[in-house]
């Protein structure tokens, strides 16, 4: 049985953003082990791939609590999903929205994802 049969992938991408809402870091940790047992990692598109649980470390550090996440559309096709985000990030000057789309791929025990952001131009 392929790893798409055994997972419900779309659940798991809305329960990530439901987790990191609620501020359950553990919780977020344990899905994305569940996700990928091998492993995983997360890139900002246009940056090298980096060890998921420490680009996670570094992401909690610096937006949790501070940006709540909504999931406007996920897409799930076999073993990869995709979803539209709203990050709603507080700042001294109140709320800033920053879309992005999110990429979720489970392949032979590992999970990659990518983060498409906005960069200055």
């Amino acid at each position: 049985m392929n790893e798409a049969a055994t997972l419900d992938l779309e659940q798991a991408i809305r329960d990530n953003y439901r987790l990191w809402n609620e501020g359950k870091r553990d919780e977020l940790d344990r899905l994305f082990a569940a996700l990928g047992p091998d492993g995983f990692t997360i890139e900002y598109v246009g940056a090298p791939a980096v060890d998921g649980p420490a680009a996670m470390t570094d992401m909690w550090t610096q937006y949790g609590g501070q940006c709540t996440t909504d999931p406007v559309e996920v897409i799930v096709n076999g073993s990869e999903g995709a979803a539209y985000v709203l990050n709603r990030l507080q700042t001294p000057d109140g709320i800033v929205t920053l879309p992005s789309l999110e990429t979720y791929k489970v392949d032979g025990g590992r999970l990659t994802i990518r983060y498409f952001h906005r960069t200055a131009h």
